[in-house]
């Protein structure tokens, strides 16, 4: 089954992307706690889909549970999700979303990423997708010290 033919190599770039991460144990001046919420709304199971967030060691919202370096399809079958990490400097979000070759059309979603800083939102971004996206990659990037 067909899902998207530059999906392998989406994936080799985001799992090298999260390679540059910050592995200091120390102190993290200008650091923040970020909180990424995450919403899909229509048909999003017709979509291929791959999610990375990095900056830090994130956490499923109030829970013990580690966040996978990237979301796959498989990660992303619900409508919402929220992930948490202390101590990150800078946020970087890359979300890559096309329309599955083995569904049929039509189909149509949403994509909504907010952004909490310390409890603050900073930030709010809406993508649509329809059958017609062949292939979408969003970059969001948050400094603490912004």
């Amino acid at each position: 089954m067909k899902k998207i033919s530059h999906l392998p190599i989406l994936l080799l770039c985001a799992l090298l992307l999260a390679g540059c991460g910050d592995s200091g144990g120390g102190p993290t001046p200008n650091a923040a706690t970020f909180r990424v919420d995450i919403q899909q709304r229509g048909d999003y199971a017709k979509f291929a889909k791959i999610i990375s967030i990095h900056g830090g060691e994130f956490y499923r919202t109030g829970t013990e549970e580690r966040m996978p370096v990237v979301l796959f399809e498989e990660h992303l079958t619900e409508e919402s999700y929220s992930y948490e990490a202390e101590g990150v400097r800078e946020l970087n979000i890359q979300t890559t979303y096309g329309f599955s070759a083995v569904e049929t059309p039509p189909a149509a979603m949403e994509l909504e990423v907010t952004v909490y800083q310390n409890g603050k939102q900073v930030g709010r971004k809406i993508y649509a997708y329809t059958h017609e996206t062949n292939e979408a990659n969003e970059f969001l990037r948050h400094q603490a010290n912004q």
